[in-house]
């Protein structure tokens, strides 16, 4: 971690201290004017960390707003929390704009004492915490033991992330009431439904409800953003470092500026994303930065990779094989398409593809799909 994000993280970290008496009288106020009479919950457990911002996160916050604008369906009352044991001071994401109000564990044991059902929204990196062994999850089963009904669902938010088979099935032994949602189309399949052993169903990649500020060549600039992911964390690993990548690339484009989305308001991001020609994820490559890159008018560059992209982006020319191929070809792809002609082309057919696999509609439409029980793999 660098010098200056450990220096903004301690900053939140201080100013979230000293505000924490007036953020413990905002949720009780909050819950005294929107859930004194539950008796019905669905509680999506949240990272801790209020100055962070990822895709996963992201993803659970529309998920989260978009459950709560369902309860004519579900008939329940919607609630974020963090894990028991997390000392959070804060209640909310501050680096980009959501609604979700998040309560400690501690709060939630203490407010929501006497219910007669739950839903439990629960990530994947977090899976394996549900055992009876954890000793901090000791106030969660304390609490659950005392509900009516329970039903778990695991959020699938990428499936490199889930832990071990054993795990589920640990929860699936306490909770026999599982299901599992997919945060891709390339693996909520039949064959991961029966791998896992429960009901699964689709709800599609996060996508921000507000509309992309989309610019023309033209009003673009000769700007390259970049994921702040490390090549080794994804399996398209390489012998080169992102770094070197980068290196090579600002030598045969020096008329070109580089950015790293790092340390940056999600609205900050967006802005850089509309003025940016050009955008590399380092990630596992189907993720926000190529998609919303798209959306906002841009060309993505990534390596494919078959756990995420479907066959819609396969042989597409800016997604590679590895990141060596990508070192080799990257400079003279983005030198081809910078041109209002070649750009507008090829922008145009990644456009028809990523709007015909994502839409807002569509993850609303796939999230009341799931609460009027009609699975995608039952």
């Amino acid at each position: 971690m660098s010098l200056k994000k450990d220096f903004l993280k301690f900053k939140h970290q201080l100013k979230s201290f000293v505000s924490q008496g007036h953020h413990k009288s905002f949720k009780k106020k909050y819950f005294k004017q929107h859930y004194s009479d539950t008796k019905k919950l669905i509680l999506f457990f949240v990272p801790a960390g209020t100055d962070r911002i990822n895709g996963g996160i992201l993803s659970i916050c529309t998920i989260y707003n978009i459950v709560k604008k369902l309860k004519d369906i579900h008939g329940c009352d919607v609630v974020a929390s963090f894990l028991p044991g997390k000392s959070e001071t804060d209640y909310q994401y501050r680096k980009f704009s959501n609604e979700m109000i998040i309560y400690t564990f501690k709060e939630i044991e203490h407010y929501f004492g006497a219910l007669d059902f739950a839903e439990i929204h629960i990530p994947d990196v977090m899976i394996s915490a549900f055992n009876k062994g954890n000793k901090r999850m000791v106030p969660f089963f304390r609490w659950a033991e005392k509900i009516k009904s329970i039903k778990i669902n695991l959020l699938n938010q990428n499936d490199l992330f889930m832990p071990p088979i054993e795990k589920i099935d640990n929860v699936k032994k306490m909770f026999p009431n599982t299901t599992m949602t997919m945060a891709h189309k390339r693996y909520a399949t039949l064959e991961k439904r029966n791998y896992y052993g429960v009901p699964l169903h689709l709800f599609s990649a996060w996508l921000s409800p507000t509309p992309y500020n989309r610019k023309v060549f033209s009003e673009k600039e000769n700007l390259v953003i970049y994921s702040p992911d490390k090549i080794q964390w994804v399996p398209n690993s390489s012998t080169l470092t992102k770094e070197e990548i980068l290196a090579n690339l600002k030598a045969k484009l020096p008329h070109y500026t580089f950015v790293e989305i790092t340390n940056m308001k999600y609205d900050t991001y967006k802005d850089y994303a509309s003025r940016a020609k050009f955008v590399i994820t380092f990630g596992e490559g189907l993720d926000g930065y190529l998609i919303e890159t798209i959306f906002s008018g841009g060309i993505s560059f990534a390596v494919y990779n078959e756990i995420f992209f479907t066959e819609d982006f396969k042989n597409l020319p800016t997604l590679y094989a590895s990141f060596d191929e990508m070192n080799e070809k990257i400079a003279g792809a983005i030198k081809q398409y910078d041109n209002p002609e070649t750009f507008k082309e090829y922008q145009d057919k990644l456009d028809i593809i990523v709007n015909k696999l994502y839409s807002f509609n569509m993850l609303e439409n796939n999230i009341k799909q799931y609460y009027l029980h009609n699975f995608d793999f039952k």
